[in-house]
C-alpha cells in the first residue's frame, strides 16, 4: 500500500472573529471619507474628494459623477484581476487558506471589492446638484443621481456580500476550492460586471452633451470602457490554469457569448476597427494579469485564449452587413464566432492552453454546438445593449414622437417586447446553456485498476536516492514519485473522452518540503498535469511523467466522459485531520488494487461538509441564484428606464405639444 505521513493543514470552516473584526474595520476606515463626503455635499459643502472630483471632471470634459467614479472603478478592477489570478493559483498549489487575511492574494480582491463599491456611491453622492441626465433615480429630495451609479453600486454590494456570504457558507458546508463557489461567484460575478455602469454613465455624459465625450479621446475612452465589459472572462480562469472543475462545454459557453457580445456591441458603436480595439484592450488585460502573477516567486502562470479569430469575424461580418441592423449583424457574427472562431481556438488550445486541453476532435461537435448557440445568444445581447446606449444618448432630442413612443413601451404593449426581444433572448439563452452543461454529473459503473512502475524516492534536494529506483511500492514515508498505469473497465469507456489526464495538486501544503516536484510543461510547483497515454492494451492508459504519492499531494485521473460527466480515479491524499468524515482519511492505492471511480466533486473538493440536509444545499444555492437574477434584471432595468423611462421634458411635451420645439 502506498501510505503517507499527514502533513500540516489549515482549519476548515470560518474566518476567525479576528479576521472578521479586521476586515469590518477596513471597510469603515475607507468608506468613512465617502459618508462625510455625502453630508458635505447635501449641506452644500465640499471635501476633498469632492474638490478633486470636479477638478479631474473639469480637467476630462466630463461631469463631475463621472470621471472619478469611472478611473477609480478601472484602477480597481484591475487590482481584483490580479488578485484572484493570485488566489486561484495559490489555492490550486496550497490548497485551504490558514485564515480569511493570512492569504495576501485576498488583499487586493477585497480593497479593489470595496474600491469599487465606492466608485459607486461616489457616482450617486456627486450626482447632487449637478447637470443631470433626461432619466435620474430620487435619492431623496432635491438630491438625484445617474443610473449609472446605481449599476456600480449594485455590484459593489453583491460582491462586498459575497465576503460574509462566503465565511458563513464555509461554515455550514465546509470550503469549496473552485473559482465557481456560489459565493466566489458573487464576488467575482460582481467585479467583472460593474464596468456595465461605467458605460452607462459615459452615455448618459454624452446626453447631456460633456464636450469630453465628443473629443477623440472621449471616443477612444468610451470604447475602451465598453470593451472592458469583457472582464467575465474570468471565469475562465480554471481552464487557463489547467485545473477546470466543470464541464468544458462551459469553456465554449462562455467564451462564445462574451466575444460575440462585446466584439460586436463595439464594432456596432464605434465602426471599423472597432472589434479590433476591443481585442486589444482583451489582450492587453490578460497580458497585465500574466505580468504581474509572474512577477511572484514560483505561482502558477495561466494561460489564455486568443480570441483574435472572433474578432476579425466580427469586422468580416460588419463589412458585408450594415452595423445599424443590429439584429441581424449579431446573429450573423454570432454564427461566425461560436463556429470558425471557437474552432480556432481550440487551434489555438494546442499553442497555449495548458492540459487538459487541447480536447480531443471527437468532442468538437458538442463544443462547436454550445459554443455557436451561446455566440449567438451574446451577438443578440449586443444588439439590445447598443441599442439602449444608442437611445440613451438621443434622448437629450426627444421630440414629441418620440414621447409617444416612451408610453408605448410598456410591458403590457407589443413594442415593449419587441425592444427588449434581443436582450431576453439572449441572456435567457446563455443561463439556459449553463443551467444544462455547467453542473458536473456521474456515472456509475467505471472501475479501473492500477500498477506502478519507476517507483523512485528522491532526498530533499529533489535527488534520486541510490538503490531506490525499480521498486513497485511507495511507502509514503518519505518523497516518492511513480509512473501509473490504469486499466479501465469497461475497456472502451475512456476511447472517446473529453478528457483524461493525470492531476497533483495542492502539494505546497506540507512547509516542511523545500524542493517539492514542478509541473513538467510549467515548471510551476505545487501541481503536476500529466498526460494518459494509451499503451497499446485495450482500455489501459500510463502517465507520461511520474506523480507524486506523498506529503500533502492528492493526486488522482481525471475522466471527463461528454457531455458532462465528471469521475476521478483516487490514487492518493493524506489524512487531513480538520476534515471529521470519511472524505478526509488518508487515500491510497495498492500495486494490482481495482477501485471503483467517484463522483470528481467528493474527491477534488474533499473538505465540503457531506452532512448538511439536501433541501438546505437547495435552498443555499437558490438563495445565491436568485441574488444574481434579481441583479440581472436591476442592470436591464436600468438601461431600460434611462433608454426609455419618462422624465419632466417628454411630461411636457405631452402635456403641452407646442411649448417645446417638436
Amino acid at each position: 500500500m502506498l501510505v503517507a505521513q499527514p502533513p500540516e493543514t489549515a482549519p476548515v470552516g470560518g474566518a476567525s472573529f479576528q479576521d472578521i473584526a479586521i476586515a469590518m474595520i477596513i471597510t469603515l476606515v475607507m468608506c468613512a471619507p465617502i459618508i462625510h463626503t455625502m453630508l458635505r455635499e447635501r449641506a452644500g459643502k465640499t471635501t476633498l474628494i469632492s474638490r478633486f472630483a470636479d477638478w479631474l471632471a473639469e480637467r476630462d470634459g466630463m461631469p463631475r459623477w463621472f470621471s472619478l467614479p469611472a478611473y477609480l472603478g478601472v484602477f480597481t478592477l484591475l487590482a481584483c484581476g490580479f488578485g484572484v489570478w493570485w488566489d486561484v493559483a495559490l489555492h490550486m498549489q496550497y490548497g485551504r487558506d490558514d485564515g480569511a487575511l493570512s492569504n495576501p492574494s485576498h488583499w487586493p480582491i477585497f480593497l479593489g471589492i470595496v474600491g469599487f463599491f465606492i466608485a459607486g456611491v461616489l457616482s450617486i453622492i456627486l450626482g447632487h446638484n449637478s447637470k443631470l441626465p433626461a432619466r435620474t433615480i430620487r435619492i431623496a429630495p432635491g438630491w438625484r443621481s445617474p443610473l449609472g451609479g446605481f449599476i456600480i453600486t449594485a455590484a459593489g454590494t453583491i460582491a462586498l456580500i459575497g465576503f460574509p456570504a462566503d465565511d458563513i457558507w464555509h461554515r455550514i458546508f465546509g470550503p469549496d476550492v473552485t473559482e465557481w463557489g456560489p459565493t466566489h461567484i458573487m464576488m467575482i460575478g460582481g467585479a467583472v460586471t460593474f464596468m456595465l455602469g461605467i458605460v452607462l454613465l459615459h452615455a448618459e455624459a454624452k446626453q447631456i452633451g460633456a464636450p469630453g465625450t465628443q473629443t477623440t479621446f472621449g471616443r477612444f475612452r468610451e470604447a475602451v470602457l465598453l470593451s472592458l465589459c469583457i472582464a467575465p472572462f474570468a471565469f475562465l480562469m480554471e481552464f487557463d490554469l489547467g485545473v477546470p472543475q466543470f464541464p468544458a462545454a462551459t469553456q465554449f459557453i462562455i467564451a462564445g457569448f462574451i466575444t460575440a457580445w462585446i466584439f460586436t456591441a463595439v464594432r456596432m458603436r464605434f465602426g471599423r476597427g472597432g472589434a479590433l480595439l476591443a481585442w486589444t484592450v482583451y489582450i492587453i488585460a490578460h497580458l497585465f494579469l500574466m505580468g504581474t502573477v509572474a512577477a511572484l516567486d514560483d505561482v502558477l502562470v495561466a494561460g489564455f485564449l486568443l480570441f483574435l479569430p472572433a474578432a476579425l469575424l466580427v469586422e468580416a461580418a460588419a463589412l458585408v452587413i450594415d452595423p445599424r441592423r443590429k439584429v441581424l449583424l449579431g446573429l450573423v457574427s454570432g454564427l461566425l464566432v461560436g463556429t470558425l472562431g471557437m474552432l480556432a481556438e481550440w487551434g489555438w488550445s494546442h499553442i497555449l492552453m495548458p492540459l487538459p486541453q487541447p480536447l480531443p476532435a471527437s468532442s468538437l461537435p458538442l463544443m462547436l454546438t454550445v459554443g455557436t448557440l451561446a455566440a449567438l445568444s451574446g451577438g443578440l445581447l449586443a444588439a439590445w445593449h447598443t441599442d439602449k446606449l444608442d437611445l440613451v444618448e438621443a434622448r437629450a432630442s426627444f421630440t414629441r414622437a418620440d414621447a409617444e413612443k416612451v408610453i408605448r413601451l410598456s410591458p403590457r404593449s407589443s413594442a415593449f417586447w419587441k425592444a427588449h426581444a434581443a436582450g431576453l433572448v439572449g441572456i435567457l439563452g446563455f443561463i439556459a446553456l449553463m443551467q444544462v452543461y455547467a453542473p458536473p454529473t456521474e456515472r456509475t459503473g467505471i472501475t479501473a485498476t492500477s500498477t506502478f512502475s519507476d517507483v523512485t524516492y528522491y532526498d530533499e534536494q529533489g535527488q534520486p536516492l541510490p538503490g531506490s529506483t525499480g521498486d513497485t511500492e511507495c511507502d509514503g514515508d518519505r518523497r516518492c514519485m511513480a509512473t501509473i498505469t490504469v486499466r479501465f473497465t469497461p475497456e472502451g469507456i475512456a476511447d472517446d473522452a473529453i478528457w483524461l489526464y493525470a492531476l497533483a495538486w495542492q502539494g505546497l501544503a506540507d512547509p516542511d518540503e523545500p524542493n517539492p516536484p514542478r509541473d513538467p510543461e510549467s515548471g510551476a510547483p505545487g501541481v503536476i498535469r500529466v498526460a494518459m497515454q494509451p499503451t497499446g492494451e485495450p482500455g489501459e492508459y500510463t502517465s507520461e511523467h511520474p506523480l507524486p504519492l506523498y506529503g500533502s499531494w492528492k493526486t488522482l485521473i481525471r475522466l471527463h466522459l461528454a457531455p458532462t460527466v465528471h469521475m476521478a480515479l483516487p490514487v492518493y491524499a493524506p489524512d487531513d485531520p480538520e476534515i471529521l468524515s470519511d472524505k478526509g482519511r488518508q487515500v491510497t492505492t495498492a500495486e494490482g488494487e481495482t477501485k471503483e471511480l467517484v463522483t470528481e466533486h467528493h474527491f477534488l473538493q474533499r473538505e465540503v461538509s457531506d452532512d448538511v440536509p439536501e433541501w438546505l444545499w437547495t435552498v443555499a444555492y437558490l438563495l445565491v441564484q436568485l441574488f444574481w437574477y434579481a441583479l440581472i434584471v436591476f442592470y436591464a432595468w436600468c438601461y431600460t428606464t434611462a433608454a426609455h423611462g419618462k422624465n419632466k421634458r417628454i411630461s411636457a411635451i405631452q402635456r403641452e405639444p407646442h411649448s417645446l420645439t417638436t
